[in-house]
């Protein structure tokens, strides 16, 4: 049986269910009817809440995948990424294979992240543990911020097209001031965190290189006399 965690679900659902809800809330606020009427009974509810949940769950996880292509896959950022690395890193000539894709950042992206991941499998495993979750904590908050910045931009845009159609009233455009600066604390906030993995990161490759992590092996022998 597969084994899915709850908060992958959660974490691809709350882009889509932003999405959903200004969306919902603009279209309710020119006085259009719910789909099942102004009165409906606890079931009727739950029987729009339920198929909302998982469709905001699927226009989620395509939001994150419009992140990714937008940020990574159709743009320079891996380039622009291990540029500010390698001006951190001290010994860049220790990462090997970069030189090897100079004209294709991504490839040479790559090679760094490997070079990561090689110095992490020989450390102490307590500091490895650390290093490795928080890394991941500070990427999934990254990427998260992504989908969400995706999230709130589409839902801008489908404000903005409902109001064309509609008119606009003191609710719709309050509605547009909040996602303008849901937007821009969204992206101050994937800024802040993006930089925060680039020193991170960097300044662990320094440590490793120099040797500053390790654990002497005398100092795992404990002697009773």
């Amino acid at each position: 049986m597969m084994n899915f965690e709850t908060k992958y679900l959660i974490r691809w659902g709350i882009p889509g269910w932003v999405f959903i809800l200004f969306s919902y809330v603009t279209y309710l606020s020119f006085g259009h009817k719910l789909f099942l009427g102004t009165e409906f009974t606890l079931t009727q509810l739950l029987g729009i809440m339920i198929p909302l949940g998982f469709i905001g769950i699927v226009l989620g996880y395509l939001m994150h995948q419009m992140y990714f292509s937008v940020n990574w896959i159709f743009s320079k950022q891996s380039s622009k990424i291990l540029q500010k690395i390698l001006f951190i890193i001290d010994d860049e000539e220790k990462i090997t294979g970069i030189d090897n894709y100079k004209f294709d950042p991504h490839k040479a992206y790559f090679m760094l992240e490997y070079h990561w991941q090689k110095e992490l499998l020989i450390q102490d495993e307590k500091q490895r543990e650390y290093i490795a979750e928080r890394y991941r904590y500070m990427l999934t908050t990254i990427h998260g911020l992504g989908a969400l910045l995706i999230s709130i931009a589409l839902s801008l845009i489908s404000v903005c097209v409902i109001m064309l159609f509609n008119g606009h009233n003191r609710f719709s455009v309050i509605l547009v001031f909040v996602l303008l600066y849901l937007g821009f604390s969204v992206w101050k906030g994937f800024g802040y965190y993006s930089e925060n993995l680039i020193y991170f990161q960097a300044n662990f490759i320094n440590a490793f290189h120099k040797k500053e992590l390790k654990k002497p092996n005398n100092r795992e022998r404990i002697e009773i006399k």
